[in-house]
C-alpha cells in the first residue's frame, strides 16, 4: 500500500469521526428531514426502537402531507401503497440505534434495504410507495437521533469504529500491497455467508435441505466449568458456564458432548462469529473449520496451506497467508469430530494437533469430539482445557422449542398451539423430559409434535421410527409428491437401501462416502430388489434417495454422508440385527464408535437376540480386563432400549453392575448414569459410605434424575459432611425447583454450603431456605432483594454478570464475611465494601480499572485472591492489613510480582501462578513460615521448594514437573501431596517410603508408580 493511499484511509477515518460528531451538535436531531413527523402520539413516551405500529403511523402522517401527490390516486391505490410500505418495514424488523448505524444513519442506504414496490401496484402507487419509504427512512434516521441515549450510542460507535479503521490500517500497512488484507475481507465475507444458515430439524418438511438462519435458531447451550475460589482448595470448582463463555476463556479446548449435543454447531456458530468480527476474544480472528470426517478416507491431515482446500472454500490464498495468521496468533483452528476418525487413526490425528500446536502456539484451537472417544487429558498437556457439554435442563429445551417454533413462525406457519402443548409437555411428562436432553432429540420432538397433532411417541426408538415415517413417507405423500425423480420407493424400500449404506459406512470406520461409491453399492443391492430395479438405474434411484428422504446430503462434491449420525448409528444398528450379526457387536463394542449402535441394536432386536447380544457383551467384558467396567455399563445402558428381556439375562446385568458400586470417583457417575433408572436400584443408602462415596453417590441419582432419584438424594439430606452437602445443594437445577427445596434443601446442613442460583425460579424460592448463609449468584441475577434483604448472609459470590455496576446494596449485608466477585466486568468501584466485616474476599477478571484503595479499610480481611490485571506492579502495592493469613495470585494476576511478600508474617497460605513469581519466591531472602502451597500452571522444580520446612499441605494444579519427586522427602511435616489435571507424566515412587504422606488425585493425571501406594495413601477424588 502507498504512502498515499495511508494519508487517504486516515483522512476518511477522521472526516468520517468529524461527520458523527456534526450530527451529534445538532439538537434536536440530526436535521435530515424538515418538521419531523412523529412515530408516536405525543402523550406517549418515546420507544427506544420503531416498530410495526410506528413505522405505519409515520408512512401514514407523512403520506398525508402528500396532498398533490396522492390527489390523483383512487383511494384503494393510495391505502395499497400505504400497506406496501408498512410490510416493507415489518419485514425488516424494528428500527433502532444499532440497525441505523449498521446503515451508516444514511437515510438512501436504508431505503435501498428495503425491496421494490411490490406486484400488483399501478405505476403511480409505485411512485407513492417508493417515495414514501424515502420519506420514512429520512424521518425514522431523524427521530431515532433525537432519543436521550443517541448520543452515548454514537460516541461508542465512533470509538469502535474508529479501532476497527486502525486495526485494519496496521494490517494493510503489515502486507505491504494490501493483497491478503484484501483476501481476508473476501474469505470473511464467504464463510460468514457459508456459515450463516443452520438447518434446523423438521422444519418446512416439504423439502429435505431447510436452512435457517443460525441467529434465528442458535441457543447457547452449557459446558462444564471451572470456578477456583480459594488458595488450597484441590481442584477447580465445577460449575456450568455457557459454552460461548467456557471457549472465550481459553486459548486451546478440547470439547466433548454426545450425538445430537450440539458440538458442530457451536463450531458453526464461533466460525460466524469470527468472521463478523463480533464482540469477544475471537473479535479479530481468523476461523478455519477443518472436519475430520472429511479425511478419513484420504489419510492425509491438512498442513495451513491447505486449510483452504481441506474445509472446501473455493478461494485461493496468498502465498504463505494462513501461515502468517498462524504464527500471528489470529488464526482459530476449529477442528470437528475428533470420534469420526476411525480408533486405528486417532494416534495419527493426535501427532497431526501436537505438531500444529508446536509450530504454531500463539493460534487458537478448538477441537470437538465424543466424550468416549478419547480421555478427559487425551490433550490436557498441549494446555487443552476440557469442558462438557451438558445435558439440556428444563430452560435449555424451553429455550430450543421457542427457537424452533419462532423460525417456524418466521417461514409463515401457525404453530402457537403446537408450541404451547410441547412447552407443557416437557414440563410435565418425564418420559419426554428424559428424551430432549440435546438439540437434536428437542427439534425430533418438535417436528414431531407438529407432525402427529401434539401425540409424542414415549421410548427413543419409537421416536425415531417415527421421524423416518415423517420424513420417508407422510411428507411427500401428505403434499401429494411422489415420483419427481422418476421411481417410486416404499417406506421399506427407502430403509433397505439406507441401513446397508449405513452399516457399511460404519463396518469401515467411515462418516463420508464418495458418491460414486455409493451408487455402485445401490447399483449392486439393486440386484435383490427387482421392483425397483426396474423403475430406473442405481443412479436414479440414489439421486431420489439423495434429494427425497431428508437423511442424506452432500456436505461437498461427489460426497455423501447422513444428515445426522443418530440416523447413520440408529439405521446401521437395524441392519446389524437383521443380518444376525451379534458376533460383529460384540466384538466391536470396545470401539467407543459402536456403543450407540450397540444400544440401538439392543433395541431393534427380538427378545432371543437381546438376550444373546447382552449375554455377549458380559462374557466380553468378563475376558478382557482392561475394558470390563466399560462393557458392564454398556450392557446397563442397553437396557434403557430394551422393552422385553428374559429376566435373568436383567438380573446378570444388574449383578455385574452391582460389583462396580458403591462409587468412589466422580467420573463413575456420568458412566452410571448412562445406564438410566436400573442403576437407581443399585445404588446404595448413606451408612457406612465413606464422604466420597455419598457425594458421588448423590451426583449419581441427580445425573439421572426423575422421582425415583429424588427420593434416593432425599435419604442423603441431613449428610453433614461437606462434600455430601457441596453436591446436595448443586443439583437442585436437575429437578423440579419445588419439589427438590421440599424434599432435600429444606432439610439440608447448608450453613457452611454455598447454594447455587442459576435461574429465577430457584431465586424467587431463596427465602424457603432461611438457614442457607452462602449463597452464589450466577449468570446475571444483579443484586436482587432476595439476597440483600437477608442479614445473616455470611457468604455471597457473584458469577457471570456483566450488568452488575454498584456494590452499594452489599451495605445492607452486616453480618458478610466471604465475598467472591467473578467475571463482573461493570463494576464501578470496591467503595462499598469499606464498612464491611469481610473476612475473605476473591475478585476475579473484573475490570482493571478498579482501583484496590478501598481495600485499606479491610481490617478484619484475612484471606485475599487476585485474579484479575489490578493496576499494581508488586504486592507491596497492595493495601491489605498486616494480618493476612492466606493470599492467592491465580492466573490474571500472573504479572504481580512477589515484592512485599514479607509484609504479612503471620502468612499460613500461598497461591502463586507461571514460573516467574515461583522463581521470585525462591529468591525470596526470606519467606513466611508456609504451612500450605498452592503452585498454579508452571513447571515446577521440586528442589526449590525445600526451604519450606513447615508445610504440610503442596497442591500442585495444571503444573508440570521438571524434575523428580525425591526433594519433597526433605519436608518433615508434610502430609498431603495434591496432583490436579497435571500437564505430563509424574512418577511418584520416589515418595512411597513416606507412609504418612497421603497424595490426592483430581481430575485425569499420567500418574507411574502408583502399584506402590496402598489405598488409603493414595485417593482419587474426581
Amino acid at each position: 500500500m502507498t504512502g498515499f493511499e495511508t494519508v487517504l484511509l486516515r483522512v476518511a477515518g477522521t472526516a468520517a469521526g468529524a461527520l458523527v460528531k456534526s450530527l451529534l451538535a445538532r439538537t434536536p436531531g440530526a436535521g435530515l428531514a424538515a418538521d419531523p413527523a412523529r412515530p408516536v402520539q405525543r402523550w406517549r413516551r418515546p420507544p427506544a426502537e420503531l416498530g410495526d405500529g410506528e413505522m405505519r403511523r409515520l408512512a401514514e402522517a407523512l403520506a398525508a402531507r402528500l396532498g398533490p401527490e396522492c390527489a390523483t390516486l383512487p383511494e384503494h391505490e393510495r391505502l395499497a401503497a400505504l400497506d406496501a410500505a408498512g410490510d416493507a418495514f415489518a419485514a425488516l424488523g424494528p428500527l433502532d440505534a444499532r440497525s441505523l448505524f449498521a446503515a451508516d444513519l444514511d437515510p438512501a442506504a436504508l431505503a435501498a434495504a428495503l425491496p421494490g414496490p411490490p406486484a400488483g401496484l399501478s405505476p403511480a402507487a409505485g411512485a407513492l410507495y417508493g417515495r414514501l419509504v424515502r420519506l420514512c427512512c429520512a424521518h425514522a434516521v431523524e427521530y431515532v437521533t433525537t432519543l436521550p441515549g443517541f448520543g452515548a450510542r454514537a460516541d461508542v460507535e465512533l470509538v469502535r469504529r474508529t479501532g476497527a479503521l486502525a486495526r485494519s490500517l496496521d494490517r494493510l500497512g503489515a502486507t505491504g500491497d494490501g493483497t491478503a488484507y484484501a483476501f481476508e475481507e473476501r474469505y470473511a465475507q464467504y464463510i460468514a455467508r457459508s456459515h450463516s444458515r443452520l438447518q434446523l430439524f423438521g422444519l418446512t418438511l416439504s423439502r429435505s435441505y431447510q436452512e435457517w438462519p443460525l441467529d434465528v435458531a442458535y441457543i447457547s447451550l452449557a459446558v462444564s466449568g471451572e470456578q477456583p475460589l480459594l488458595p488450597g482448595e484441590p481442584e477447580p470448582h465445577r460449575t456450568h458456564v455457557r459454552a460461548e463463555q467456557a471457549l472465550a476463556a481459553a486459548d486451546r479446548v478440547l470439547l466433548r458432548g454426545p450425538a445430537g449435543s450440539g458440538k458442530s454447531t457451536l463450531v458453526q456458530w464461533l466460525a460466524l462469529n469470527a468472521a463478523r468480527q463480533s464482540e469477544g476474544p475471537w473479535s479479530t480472528c481468523v476461523p478455519f473449520v477443518l472436519r475430520l470426517r472429511s479425511f478419513t478416507a484420504s489419510g492425509d491431515l491438512p498442513l495451513p496451506e491447505d486449510f483452504l482446500r481441506a474445509g472446501a472454500v473455493p478461494l485461493s490464498a496468498p502465498a504463505g497467508w494462513v501461515e502468517d495468521l498462524m504464527l500471528s496468533g489470529r488464526a482459530l483452528v476449529l477442528v470437528d469430530g475428533v470420534d469420526e476418525v476411525p480408533q486405528r487413526l486417532r494416534a495419527r490425528t493426535e501427532t497431526w494437533l501436537r505438531s500444529l500446536v508446536a509450530a504454531f502456539p500463539k493460534a487458537r484451537y478448538v477441537v470437538t469430539t465424543r466424550p468416549s472417544a478419547v480421555p478427559e487429558d487425551w490433550l490436557a498437556g498441549l494446555g487443552f482445557a476440557a469442558h462438557s457439554m451438558l445435558p439440556m435442563e428444563q430452560r435449555d429445551i424451553r429455550a430450543f422449542v421457542t427457537h424452533w417454533h419462532a423460525a417456524a413462525r418466521a417461514d409463515g406457519q401457525e404453530v402457537d398451539a403446537y408450541e404451547a402443548s410441547l412447552l407443557e409437555a416437557v414440563s410435565s411428562r418425564r418420559d419426554l423430559a428424559r428424551l430432549a436432553t440435546n438439540p437434536l432429540m428437542c427439534a425430533l420432538l418438535c417436528a414431531l409434535n407438529q407432525d402427529r397433532r401434539m401425540q409424542l411417541p414415549r421410548a427413543r426408538k419409537e421416536l425415531y421410527d417415527a421421524a423416518l415415517d415423517m420424513l420417508l413417507v407422510r411428507r411427500d405423500t401428505e403434499r401429494e409428491i411422489s415420483g419427481v425423480e422418476g421411481v417410486y420407493l416404499t417406506r421399506e424400500e427407502q430403509i433397505a437401501l439406507l441401513q446397508r449404506f449405513a452399516y457399511w459406512l460404519i463396518r469401515n470406520g467411515q462418516w463420508e462416502a464418495g458418491r460414486d461409491e455409493a451408487v455402485e453399492m445401490v447399483d449392486a443391492w439393486l440386484d435383490s430388489m427387482p421392483q425397483v430395479r426396474s423403475q430406473g438405474g442405481a443412479e436414479q434411484v440414489f439421486t431420489h434417495l439423495l434429494i427425497r428422504s431428508g437423511l442424506l446430503l452432500e456436505p461437498s462434491p461427489g460426497s455423501v454422508t447422513f444428515v445426522h449420525r443418530t440416523f447413520q448409528d440408529y439405521l446401521g444398528a437395524k441392519a446389524a440385527v437383521e443380518a444376525r450379526d451379534f458376533g460383529a457387536l460384540v466384538k466391536n463394542a470396545d470401539d467407543d464408535s459402536w456403543d450407540d449402535v450397540i444400544r440401538m441394536a439392543v433395541g431393534h432386536a427380538r427378545p432371543d437376540e437381546r438376550a444373546h447380544l447382552l449375554r455377549g457383551l458380559l462374557r466380553r467384558a468378563d475376558r478382557v480386563g482392561n475394558a470390563h467396567n466399560r462393557l458392564v455399563l454398556l450392557a446397563a445402558a442397553c437396557l434403557e432400549h430394551a422393552p422385553e428381556l428374559d429376566p435373568a439375562v436383567r438380573t446378570e446385568i444388574q449383578s455385574h453392575t452391582a460389583d462396580l458400586l458403591p462409587p468412589s470417583r466422580f467420573p463413575q457417575a456420568e458412566e452410571l448414569a448412562r445406564a438410566g433408572e436400573l442403576v437407581l436400584d443399585l445404588l446404595p443408602d448413606p451408612a457406612g459410605l465413606t464422604e466420597t462415596e455419598a457425594a458421588v453417590t448423590v451426583r449419581t441419582a441427580a445425573l439421572v434424575g426423575g422421582p425415583q432419584a429424588l427420593g434416593l438424594i432425599a435419604r442423603f439430606r441431613t449428610d453433614p459432611r461437606p462434600r455430601v452437602a457441596v453436591e446436595l445443594a448443586d443439583n437442585w437445577q436437575r429437578f423440579h425447583t419445588s419439589d427438590y427445596v421440599e424434599s432435600v434443601l429444606a432439610h439440608a446442613e447448608l450453613t457452611t454450603t454455598y447454594v447455587s442460583v442459576y435461574t429465577s425460579e430457584e431465586l424467587a424460592h431463596l427465602p424457603l431456605l432461611p438457614h442457607a448463609r452462602h449463597i452464589s449468584l450466577r449468570d446475571g441475577h444483579w443484586l436482587p432483594d432476595v439476597v440483600v434483604n437477608r442479614p445473616d448472609l455470611e457468604g455471597l459470590t457473584i458469577h457471570r454478570d456483566d450488568q452488575l455496576t454498584d456494590l452499594s446494596p452489599l451495605t445492607a449485608l452486616h453480618d458478610l464475611k466471604y465475598l467472591g466477585l467473578y467475571q463482573c466486568p461493570r463494576i464501578e468501584g470496591l467503595g462499598p465494601l469499606s464498612g464491611l466485616p469481610l473476612r475473605s474476599l476473591s475478585l476475579s477478571r473484573i475490570a482493571a480499572r478498579v482501583s484496590l484503595a478501598p481495600l485499606a479499610t479491610l481490617s478484619s480481611l484475612t484471606s485475599f485472591t487476585l485474579d484479575f490485571k489490578a493496576g499494581i506492579a508488586e504486592l507491596s502495592d497492595l493495601p491489605l492489613p498486616s494480618t493476612l493469613e492466606s493470599l492467592a495470585l491465580f492466573k490474571g494476576a500472573v504479572r504481580v510480582g512477589l515484592d512485599g511478600l514479607e509484609r504479612w508474617p503471620e502468612l499460613e497460605v500461598l497461591a502463586i501462578s507461571g514460573e516467574r513469581q515461583a522463581g521470585q519466591l525462591a529468591a525470596q531472602k526470606s519467606v513466611p513460615a508456609l504451612r500450605l502451597l498452592q503452585l498454579n500452571g508452571m513447571v515446577v522444580v521440586p528442589s526449590m521448594l525445600v526451604r519450606h520446612q513447615e508445610l504440610t499441605d503442596l497442591t500442585l494444579l495444571k503444573c508440570t514437573l521438571g524434575s523428580g519427586l525425591e526433594p519433597l522427602l526433605a519436608l518433615p511435616r508434610l502430609t498431603r501431596l495434591v496432583l490436579s489435571f497435571s500437564g505430563g507424566p509424574v512418577d511418584l515412587s520416589p515418595l512411597a517410603p513416606r507412609d504418612d504422606l497421603v497424595v490426592e488425585v483430581y481430575g485425569p493425571n499420567n500418574l507411574l508408580g502408583t502399584e506402590l501406594f496402598p489405598p488409603e495413601r493414595l485417593r482419587y477424588m474426581s
